[in-house]
């Protein structure tokens, strides 16, 4: 992969994208260090897509608790007076 600097990427996009296309993904550095991977949006033919549930698993088979989620945020509760709002409310027979 070649790496560009933002500046020049940024002055000579045609050329990036080109490079992109017949090279392959593209290293665009910020202040010396690599930031961005450019590359195609189309599909990677070295790998083709999983064609069953367990070719779609097998990444993460076994992973066990190395394969940790983020924990979600607690929101706080609101409080509802619904009986109030629909007091007047009643259902269809």
């Amino acid at each position: 992969m070649a790496t560009w600097q933002l500046q020049t990427a940024k002055a000579k996009l045609s050329e990036l994208l080109r490079a992109v296309r017949d090279e392959g993904p593209q290293v665009i550095s910020v202040r010396g260090k690599e930031e961005y991977v450019v590359s195609r949006s189309e599909a990677d033919p070295t790998r083709p897509a999983p064609k069953t549930w367990d070719e779609l698993y097998d990444p993460v088979r076994g992973a066990g608790d190395r394969l940790l989620l983020p924990l979600r945020a607690v929101d706080s509760v609101r409080e509802l007076e619904l009986a109030e709002d629909f007091a007047e409310w009643e259902p269809e027979e």
